[in-house]
């Protein structure tokens, strides 16, 4: 673990601020590789990539100088240094930024869900690289643990749990697989529930699945970071996430949760004896 490069004077380059911008650019060439292939105008849908991307990272570190008012006070300077003091409230970030990026499809008259689909494969791989930069900045990590892969972490005396490299195989092991069924799901005949092409928007859903159910894992290992009045919301939102997905995906495969009433036999008028 390195959680410093290097410190000069009052300037300090910390490991995680250097695998953010890592990860801001691996997730941008993947969304403008990929809105290239769909043949999207280039400049307009990467302008709203970068607005999104800017809403996001406001709401990001706006919620986690929120969650943490005692040690960034009332001092604006405090609350834009990334560099000396890190961190960021993801789950936030990532509804506002997705939000945004929605409304501006919405705008531009484009396909939003296959827009959203682009974001949420850029998604999954800067969740594996942030989750790697936590690891090796020695941050984020678990609760105590006496299993034989047990870490000591700096600022602790004893062995917890690696959850920084639980997060980096998760969203890792999800990238892959949602970079290899892009190329798929048009053909699932489940999915396309007899249409001539397949509806866009399965990444989104998957995403969300996935990132629901990651977040139900992470917590059995990981303390709540969105504490509220002394009130843990991580798990209630990643469930929420979650049965979004499948609905969401159960939408846009074509089917129908409306329930049909049975059908009565229709009897005739009783003769009169």
């Amino acid at each position: 673990m390195l959680p410093v490069i290097f410190s000069v004077g009052r300037f300090t380059l910390y490991t995680f601020s250097i695998f953010l911008i890592v990860a801001f650019f691996a997730a941008a060439y993947v969304f403008w590789r990929k809105s290239r292939e769909e043949h999207y105008p280039e400049h307009d849908l990467f302008d709203g990539y970068l607005i999104s991307i800017m809403m996001g990272v406001v709401a990001s570190r706006g919620a986690f100088v929120a969650l943490h008012s005692g040690v960034f006070g009332l001092n604006p300077l405090k609350w834009v240094d990334i560099f000396s003091l890190p961190g960021f409230a993801i789950l936030p970030g990532i509804l506002v930024g997705l939000g945004v990026l929605y409304r501006y499809t919405l705008r531009e008259r484009w396909d939003s869900f296959e827009v959203l689909d682009f974001a949420t494969l850029s998604l999954a791989l800067s969740h594996a690289l942030l989750w790697l930069g936590s690891f090796f900045a020695g941050t984020n990590f678990g609760n105590p643990t006496k299993l034989p892969w047990g870490m000591v972490f700096p600022t602790v005396f004893d062995q917890r749990h690696p959850s920084q490299l639980y997060g980096f195989l998760l969203y890792l092991a999800l990238f892959i697989f949602l970079f290899w069924v892009e190329s798929k799901y048009r053909t699932f005949e489940w999915y396309r529930d007899k249409r001539h092409s397949a509806q866009t928007g399965f990444l989104f859903s998957m995403f969300c699945i996935f990132y629901g159910f990651f977040g139900l894992l992470m917590a059995m290992v990981t303390p709540s970071q969105l504490v509220v009045f002394e009130f843990a919301l991580d798990i209630p939102i990643r469930v929420v996430i979650m049965f979004f997905g499948i609905f969401f995906l159960f939408h846009r495969a074509g089917r129908t949760l409306a329930l049909r009433r049975p059908r009565l036999p229709k009897f005739g008028r009783a003769s009169e004896v």
